[in-house]
């Protein structure tokens, strides 16, 4: 088992209400129905579960492969002051029996691999979620243009790479392929894009003075309600992630 990334538990952005983990961890607790049993597959950094477990009141459990994202977890828990279960697993394997959860979500996860490794990651978010639960993904939008130009410069040297984007029809398609009824599609944080294009390219590319011009212009947008659409279509299909909600079928 390979170390995980340490850039991806506690970059000075990840505990900085910066970034998009604000309106993720708002969207997320709006479509968790109180005292639910929550699964989260790969959570990373353990932020946005945190914050689901305490404004849902739920009985909440993370899975992981990457060592490194049990202490994030414990971090933001104690930060969130709940507690968190969290298991070392393999989102195309999950160790949990079929049904065993009410709401089953992921964020920024399926987009990592090929389409078909993807479905298949669908497929057992779907198993073990309960006939009638509720199963959440997001992915970054596929309309989030300036993100996909920042990837396309950066090619191989982008943070996260391999990633993909996805809209929220063919998101929508890849879960209703494997059992799920949609019932909303949801986004979030559309200025995020430039706060990402800003900070992993301008940053490490331009000059002092297009930085500071970058910057300047970044921080007046999130004083707008531009950086965050209020309207769930809009976010659905121009947000920086775009996300999708549905019911396992019964």
């Amino acid at each position: 088992m390979s170390k995980g990334p340490t850039w991806l538990y506690f970059p000075e952005w990840l505990t900085a209400d910066i970034w998009h983990f604000p309106f993720a961890c708002e969207k997320f607790s709006r479509y968790v129905p109180p005292g639910s049993r929550v699964l989260e597959v790969g959570f990373g950094s353990g932020r946005i579960l945190s914050k689901v477990a305490f404004d849902s009141e739920s009985s909440c459990t993370g899975v992981d492969v990457n060592d490194g994202a049990f202490k994030s977890l414990a971090y933001f828990a104690k930060q969130q002051g709940v507690e968190v279960a969290s298991v070392k697993g393999d989102g195309f394997c999950l160790p949990f029996r079929d049904g065993s959860f009410d709401v089953v979500y992921s964020e920024g996860v399926i987009e990592h691999f090929p389409i078909w490794k993807s479905q298949m990651l669908l497929e057992e978010h779907v198993r073990v979620c309960r006939r009638g639960g509720i199963v959440i993904v997001s992915v970054p939008n596929r309309f989030a243009l300036v993100h996909s130009l920042t990837k396309r410069l950066l090619g191989d040297r982008f943070l996260f790479s391999p990633e993909s984007s996805l809209s929220t029809f063919q998101l929508a398609g890849m879960m209703s392929r494997v059992g799920v009824d949609i019932v909303k599609r949801d986004g979030f944080a559309f200025g995020c894009q430039f706060y990402m294009f800003q900070e992993f390219f301008m940053e490490k590319t331009s000059r002092e003075v297009l930085k500071r011009i970058t910057r300047a212009i970044l921080k007046q947008m999130r004083k707008t309600k531009l950086y965050h659409f209020e309207n769930p279509r809009l976010n659905s299909l121009f947000g920086f992630q775009t996300m999708v909600i549905g019911r396992r079928s019964a």
